[in-house]
Order: C-alpha cells, then sequence, then structure tokens
C-alpha cells in the first residue's frame, strides 16, 4: 500500500511562521562511509546518484523524528522492519513492513517506532538536497535547527548495522533485507515488466522516469505499488528505468 499526502494550509501556515537556521554543508557533504547519530537512533546513506538519495534510518522502539518538512524534495518512506506511525499536522497513517507514504514538498510530517523491536525505516529523496530541512516541533530541543553538522558525524561504522546498497552483491536479482525482500534492476519495455515485476510490492524510479507513452507512471524516487503499474499500456520499447522492488518477505505480516 503506498499512501500519497499533499500539502494543505496548515503546512503552508507553518512553514511561513518558521524561522530555521540553512544548512549549505548538508547539502554538499559526502555522506558516503558515515553514520549521522540521532536522538531516536542514526541514519546513513544507503544509494545515491544525481536525482535520488535513499537514507536508511533506524529508530529505536518508542522513537520517533521531529515534525519537520522539506520545501523543495518529494520524500517516500517506506517500511522495512518494524511498524511506524507517520503523523503530519493533520493526520495519522500506520504503517508495516513494506508499506509507505509519498510526501510532496512542504508536508509537515514525523516517523515514530511503534512495535516492541527496532525500526528500520527507508527514506528516499528526490532531489537529494540533505540541507532542505525545516524543524517545527522536536522532542529533543532541535526545533528550528539545521541539520547534524558534520562534527556530529562517525565513521565508526563496526558499531552501527551498516549496509549501503553498494556493499551487497545482488546481481540485479531478488535479495533479502530487514523486514523485506528488494530486487534493484533496469527494464527496457513490456518483457521486462512481465517477467521482472514483483506482485504486490512497491516500485521506485531511481534512475529515469516510468513513462508509458504519454502516461507519467510514477516519478523518480516516487513510490508506487506494483498494482498501478498499467501493464497493458507499457510499450514494447521504452527508454531504459532503473526499478528498486520492495516486497514484504511475509505478505501476511500485520
Amino acid at each position: 500500500m503506498v499512501t500519497r499526502i499533499y500539502p494543505g494550509t496548515s503546512d503552508f501556515e507553518n512553514l511561513s511562521a518558521l524561522r530555521t537556521e540553512s544548512s549549505q554543508e548538508a547539502n554538499d557533504f559526502d555522506y558516503a562511509g558515515v553514520i549521522v547519530p540521532k536522538p531516536w537512533g542514526e541514519e546513513y546513506l544507503w544509494f545515491q546518484n544525481s536525482s535520488v538519495a535513499i537514507w536508511m534510518l533506524h529508530l529505536k522502539p518508542g522513537c520517533g523524528t521531529s515534525l519537520h518538512c522539506h520545501a523543495r524534495k518529494r520524500t517516500s518512506l517506506i517500511v522495512m522492519q518494524g511498524n511506524v506511525l507517520c503523523s503530519t499536522i493533520n493526520d495519522r497513517y500506520h504503517l508495516k513492513e513494506g508499506e509507505a507514504v509519498v510526501l510532496e514538498p512542504c508536508v509537515f510530517h514525523s516517523s515514530k517506532a511503534i512495535s516492541e523491536k527496532d525500526v528500520f525505516l527507508m527514506e528516499v529523496e528526490t532531489p537529494p538536497l540533505k540541507g532542505d530541512l525545516l524543524r517545527c516541533r522536536d522532542t529533543f530541543g532541535r526545533a528550528g535547527k539545521a541539520y547534524e553538522s558534520s562534527t556530529q558525524y562517525s565513521r565508526e561504522l563496526e558499531r552501527y548495522d551498516y549496509q549501503p546498497l553498494d556493499s551487497i552483491r545482488h546481481g540485479g536479482g531478488r535479495f533479502d533485507f530487514k523486514g523485506v525482500s528488494l530486487r534493484y534492476s533496469s527494464f527496457r519495455g513490456k518483457l521486462d515488466f512481465h517477467n521482472g515485476l514483483l506482485p504486490g510490492g512497491v516500485s521506485i524510479p531511481l534512475l529515469g522516469r516510468m513513462v508509458f507513452g504519454k502516461q507519467t507512471v510514477a516519478d523518480i524516487g516516487e513510490a508506487i505499488t506494483s498494482s498501478e503499474i498499467p501493464l497493458e499500456s507499457c510499450p514494447e520499447s521504452i527508454p531504459p528505468v532503473e526499478l528498486l522492488q520492495i516486497l514484504p518477505s511475509n505478505p501476511y505480516h500485520s
């Protein structure tokens, strides 16, 4: 399941009233090989190209992020392990493994671990602007503050569960990661989609938009369920698109 969330009046009112520090350092920094400790856990860069960045968030049980927004980037959040309460200013969404929300720019949101075990949450950012962060409310006193400074980062990777995509030898095939199964491969037309699409999963274009004729099925970094992909209208040949597919290892998990 993928839920799409668009900004409303409350989001724009809070955005216009909010004062925050900016962080060009966060936009320019090379995050390869570092962990960013957080009061709720930690996060690290899992994958990045020129169009999209994927971060892996580890949330300790009962802990959650600030209520924040990104004014210039779309964010897709997908649960890798555990259960998450994703809250916006006006709504709440309970997410289990393999489920996702797509947050358009300016939507204030927070993510909280609500299962007894640790939570791993994938955050897909388009475009990859880490400094695009506006914190509204925060349990840990970071409201109005910019993204963490590089002086707080750690390179002691052995202390953490650090597994970026380029360290996983998957060969384009399906592999298990946390509580889900993943596949990262290229699609070039109808035959590839018929043979390679995982039913019941979530797909995210990481390179190239998913365009069938004049129809944009999914933009770069935009999560979409497999059932939303109109295979019947897929041309025999399309410009290559690289898809990350996510499927719960146990489809009956609740």
